[in-house]
């Protein structure tokens, strides 16, 4: 895939559950807290955490979608 092409959402929940692996991993003392990632700004200030959990939230709103 050119790079300057869009990713799909497969790509980028596959990407965001590499995020979420590394907060869990990370920041043991505190799970899905901030200390997992260098974008980890704060207490409660991740940038990258808070984009992988929107991507999944929006991944898991259209798999329960109801027809």
């Amino acid at each position: 895939m050119p790079i300057d092409e869009p990713a799909s959402k497969a790509t980028e929940l596959f990407i965001a559950k590499g995020v979420l692996d590394a907060h869990w991993t990370r920041a043991l003392d505190r799970p899905w807290r901030v200390g997992g990632c260098l974008e980890c700004r704060g207490r409660n200030d991740c940038p990258q955490l808070d984009w992988a959990i929107k991507v999944t939230t929006e991944v898991t709103a259209l798999m329960f979608q109801k027809r």
